[in-house]
C-alpha cells in the first residue's frame, strides 16, 4: 500500500475581507496576490494531510489563541501549486491543544484569474468615461427644492436700458391730403422712396412714421397728433408703439407739412427701408457650471440634468428647462422682426445636433414691446373738417340776403306803379324789408355755427391705443429675456456625489462589466451575469450572484473600504 506523505501548507489569517462578498479584493496576478495575503498577521503550518474543499481542518494550538483569525489560505502541494483561499466559518474545541476549523472557499479569492467574462446587462457601475453630458440616464433620486446656482443674467441685444435705446413708430394711413382748409404734403430729406415700405414681406397699406430718430427734432406723439388735427385727419392715425431701434435697420429722412391760412407747421419722420426676414440681434454665451450650490462634486453627473440645468425666462409668464450637457456651448442668439409691438425670439445654437438657426421648436418668444396711447384734440380736428362748410354758409347767407334785398326793392317798384303811389319810395321801402330779412338770417347763421363750435368744444378730446401703459417688466428691465442657471440644493449634490462614489452610475448597457478602471474601487451590479469559466459549477454560480448583487472590487489593500480616497479614472 503506497503511504503519501503529507505535504499540504496552511495559513491561518487575518483579513479585511467578510463573507458576504460585498466588498472584494483584486490582484494583477496569482503573485501579487500570494505575497498581500502571506504578507498578513498569519499562523504557518506545514506537512498536512490533503485538504478538502469547504471542509474542516484541525490544527494543532488552543481555540482562545486562534479565535481572532478569520481566514484560510492553503496549498495541497502534493498535488498542485494552487492556493486556495477561504473564510473560517466556525471553530470548535477538539481536545486539549487541538481546534476544528471549519471552512467555505472564497470563490473570488480562489478563482478571479479563471474567469472569462461575457457581456451581460449592466445595471450599475462605474464609468471609465466621466465626461460631463457622457452619463445622463435617470438615476430616480430625491432631488427637493430647486435653487438658483449662481448668478442670473438678462440678455437680448434688443435695445437696452435707455429710452434712448428705443423708438416710436406711428402708423398712418395717409400723409397728403389736398384740403380746403388745411394741406397736407410730405417730402423726401433726399432721393425717392417708398412710401408703403414692404417689410418681412408683407404688403402694407399704412406708413410707419419713426419718432426720435433725429436728435433735437422735437416730435412726441402728441405732437405727431397736433399736426393731424390740424390736418383734420386724426382718425389718419392707425396705431402707435414702441421698438428698440436695433429692429428698424435702415431709414430714410421723411418731412410731412400741414399748411393753414396761418401758416405752415412741420415734423421730420424716419420711413423704414423695404426689408424682408428677421434682424440678428446678438448672440450671449453663457458658462457651464463646475459647481452645485457652492458644492464641487467629484462625480460630473451631477453637473447634468436633473441636477443642475437652467431656465430661460421671457419674464411675461413663459419659462422654458435647457440641459448645459446637450449643448457643445451654451449660446443664445436673439433674432427679431419689424412690426407692431415687435417679435423677438431666443434661439438656442449648437443645441441637441440640430444645425445652427434650425432649433426654432425650441426656442422661447420674447414679449411685446408697448402698445403707446395718444391723445386726439376733438375740437381742433372738428374745426378744421368744418371750416370750409362755415365759410360757405356765410357767404350762401349774404349772398341769399343781397339778392333778396333786390327782389324786394325790386318788388315794391313795381308795387308802388301798379298803384299808382310813388315807385322809388316803395322800392326803398322792398329794400329794407329785404335787408331785415338778411339780417335776421346772418344773427340765426352766426348763433347756429357758434352753438355747433361750443358743442364741438364741449366734446372731450379722444384718447386712443393702449390706456394700461403700466407693464412691470417693461419699466423696469425694458423686456429682456433671462438666464437663470438651477440646481439642487448643495445638502443633496453633496448625497447624491457621494451616493455615485460609492455605486457608480446607472448604465443598463449589454457589455464586459469594469472590474478596473478606478484608482481605488470599481462597483459593478449586473443582471443575469454570464462568466465561463472550468472551475466547480457551484462556485462560478456563487460568483454570479456575486455580481447580480452587486460588489465593489478595491485595488489597493490599502485603502481597502476607505470610500475617502481618490478613486479617479486611471
Amino acid at each position: 500500500m503506497a503511504v503519501i506523505t503529507p505535504q499540504t501548507d496552511v495559513y491561518l489569517l487575518k483579513v479585511p475581507l467578510e463573507i458576504n462578498d460585498i466588498n472584494q479584493l483584486t490582484f494583477s496576478n496569482a503573485t501579487a496576490q500570494f505575497n498581500y495575503f502571506n504578507s498578513l498577521p498569519k499562523i504557518q503550518f506545514d506537512n498536512f494531510t490533503y485538504q478538502r474543499k469547504d471542509g474542516t481542518i484541525r490544527v494543532p494550538g488552543y481555540f482562545d489563541e486562534l479565535i481572532e483569525y478569520n481566514y484560510v489560505m492553503y496549498r495541497n502541494e502534493g498535488f498542485s501549486n494552487k492556493w486556495f483561499y477561504a473564510f473560517i466559518t466556525d471553530m470548535q474545541y477538539s481536545s486539549n491543544g487541538a481546534t476544528d476549523i471549519s471552512i467555505k472557499t472564497d470563490v473570488w479569492q480562489t478563482w478571479q484569474f479563471d474567469l472569462e467574462y461575457k457581456p451581460v446587462l449592466i445595471d450599475r457601475e462605474h464609468t471609465n468615461n466621466d465626461t460631463v453630458g457622457v452619463n445622463t440616464l435617470p438615476e430616480g433620486l430625491e432631488l427637493g427644492e430647486m435653487v438658483c446656482n449662481g448668478n442670473t443674467v438678462n440678455f437680448g441685444g434688443v435695445g437696452g436700458e435707455q429710452m434712448s435705446d428705443y423708438c416710436i413708430v406711428a402708423e398712418v394711413s395717409q400723409i397728403e391730403n389736398e384740403g380746403e382748409s388745411a394741406t397736407m404734403t410730405y417730402r423726401w430729406g433726399s432721393g425717392t422712396h417708398d412710401t408703403t415700405p414692404n417689410i418681412n414681406s408683407n404688403e402694407r397699406g399704412t406708413i410707419p412714421l419713426l419718432i426720435g430718430m433725429y436728435d433735437g427734432d422735437g416730435n412726441t406723439v402728441s405732437h405727431v397728433a397736433n399736426i393731424y388735427d390740424k390736418a383734420g385727419l386724426s382718425d389718419s392715425i392707425i396705431n402707435v408703439y414702441m421698438l428698440p431701434k436695433s429692429l428698424v435697420g435702415t431709414y430714410y429722412e421723411l418731412w410731412i407739412d400741414v399748411t393753414q391760412t396761418g401758416g405752415t407747421i412741420s415734423a421730420r419722420f424716419g420711413v423704414p427701408a423695404e426689408k424682408s426676414g428677421t434682424f440678428d440681434l446678438g448672440t450671449t454665451t453663457f458658462t457651464k457650471p463646475t459647481t452645485v450650490n457652492g458644492y464641487t462634486p467629484l462625480n460630473k453627473k451631477v453637473l447634468t440634468f436633473p441636477f443642475c440645468y437652467f431656465n430661460i425666462s421671457n419674464n411675461s409668464g413663459s419659462c422654458l428647462p435647457y440641459r448645459y450637457e446637450d449643448f457643445s456651448s451654451v449660446q443664445f442668439k436673439v433674432e427679431g422682426t419689424f412690426g407692431v409691438s415687435g417679435s423677438t425670439k431666443a434661439l438656442p445654437l449648437n443645441y441637441l445636433n440640430i444645425g445652427t438657426g434650425n432649433a426654432l421648436d425650441y426656442s422661447i418668444t420674447g414679449p411685446k414691446y408697448p402698445v403707446c396711447s395718444w391723445k386726439s384734440d376733438s375740437y381742433t380736428n372738428w374745426l378744421t373738417q368744418n371750416a370750409v362748410n362755415m365759410e360757405t354758409q356765410w357767404r350762401t347767407t349774404i349772398i341769399g340776403g343781397a339778392l333778396g334785398v333786390a327782389s324786394g326793392a325790386y318788388q315794391g317798384y313795381i308795387a308802388g306803379r301798379d298803384a299808382k303811389l310813388n315807385p322809388l319810395k316803395m322800392a326803398g321801402a322792398g329794400g329794407v324789408v329785404g335787408g331785415i330779412s338778411m339780417a335776421g338770417d346772418l344773427i340765426s347763421l352766426a348763433r347756429e355755427q357758434h352753438l355747433a363750435k361750443t358743442s364741438a368744444n364741449f366734446v372731450s378730446d379722444q384718447v386712443r391705443g393702449n390706456l394700461n401703459a403700466g407693464d412691470f417688466v417693461w419699466a423696469k428691465y425694458r423686456s429682456p429675456f433671462t438666464y437663470m442657471p438651477m440646481s439642487i440644493k448643495a445638502e443633496y449634490a453633496r448625497c447624491i456625489d457621494e451616493y455615485f462614489s460609492q455605486f457608480g452610475y446607472k448604465c443598463n448597457r449589454v457589455k464586459i462589466p469594469n472590474i478596473t478602471g478606478r484608482r481605488n474601487w470599481n462597483y459593478v451590479k449586473t443582471v443575469g451575469c454570464y462568466i465561463l469559466a472550468d472551475i466547480p459549477q457551484d462556485d462560478l454560480q456563487e460568483i454570479k450572484v456575486m455580481f447580480d448583487k452587486g460588489i465593489t472590487f478595491w485595488h489597493n489593500p490599502a485603502t481597502f473600504g476607505d470610500y475617502s480616497q481618490n478613486n479617479d479614472i486611471i
